[in-house]
């Protein structure tokens, strides 16, 4: 479907973001590309963005406006405060999107009622149009509202819906935390690189540079992960050598599975 035949079916949807920080700003500025969606934004700072949205410091400067979508990008502990000024407004709303991590349909509904709410985890990479983002829907949400939401985290990269509140949890540990893992990846494959005499701007140009381009072989081949391995591996030869480093006795496989299921448990304990 077309951005023009989307906007048919769906319309124009009046959007108000409660909060605007890092991760806020990074989402908001691919959600702007929409065709389907106007925004405003309210924010006690006020930040500068460079995007087509109206900013203010206060629900009372909207008070003139009725919006359709209300987006909760307040960290979790504010959203009782959130909801005390401006709870009227989000009540009258049409559809709810909260990327308050950690905070369950459960209780987002005690504080909004019987609307239809998407859970949204996105990642960092949506600051460059590369992000992953997980969501699940209530049983209030139509096939029309689910339309809209994968409208604009289209914007920001990948999506998947999720059929289990609790995959959220399960794709914080994965994609959500995930670019911290790869973050310290590339930090020590940058030191493997200087020990090998390179200067820390070449050694970090290599690491990046390698695993930006093996990322994006992977995501253009049909091949297996495994095949792609082994399509690189000469019998005998340096990859060979170097993976039997990597592979031994499982302590990477172990490391990413402890890894993965501690950052879930944390999640659990979070919510």
């Amino acid at each position: 479907m077309t951005d023009s035949q989307t906007t048919e079916a769906i319309g124009i949807q009046r959007a108000v973001m409660f909060g605007c920080g890092n991760m806020g700003q990074a989402l908001i500025s691919g959600w702007v590309e929409s065709p389907l969606v106007s925004f405003s934004i309210v924010d006690p700072m006020e930040p500068s963005l460079d995007i087509e949205a109206r900013v203010v410091g206060s629900t009372d400067d909207l008070s003139d406006t009725e919006f359709n979508l209300v987006i909760i990008a307040v960290k979790p502990q504010l959203i009782p405060t959130v909801m005390e000024e401006s709870g009227d407004m989000i009540r009258k709303a049409d559809l709810v999107l909260s990327i308050a991590a950690g905070v369950s349909l459960e209780t987002l509904e005690k504080h909004i009622g019987d609307l239809p709410i998407v859970r949204m985890m996105p990642n960092l990479p949506a600051a460059v149009g590369k992000g992953m983002s997980g969501l699940y829907a209530n049983d209030k949400c139509s096939d029309k509202d689910k339309s809209l939401i994968t409208d604009m985290a289209s914007r920001n990269g990948e999506l998947v819906w999720l059929q289990e509140e609790d995959q959220i949890d399960r794709f914080t540990a994965i994609a959500g935390s995930g670019p911290g893992y790869i973050f310290e990846f590339l930090r020590l494959y940058t030191m493997a690189a200087m020990e090998q005499g390179f200067s820390e701007e070449d050694a970090r140009k290599l690491a990046i540079a390698t695993v930006a381009g093996t990322t994006e072989m992977a995501a253009q081949s049909d091949k297996s992960l495994d095949d792609l391995r082994s399509s690189v591996t000469s019998k005998n030869g340096t990859t060979q050598a170097g993976l039997e480093q990597f592979m031994r006795n499982d302590e990477l496989k172990t490391l990413l599975s402890d890894t993965v299921a501690a950052a879930y448990k944390r999640a659990v304990e979070l919510r």
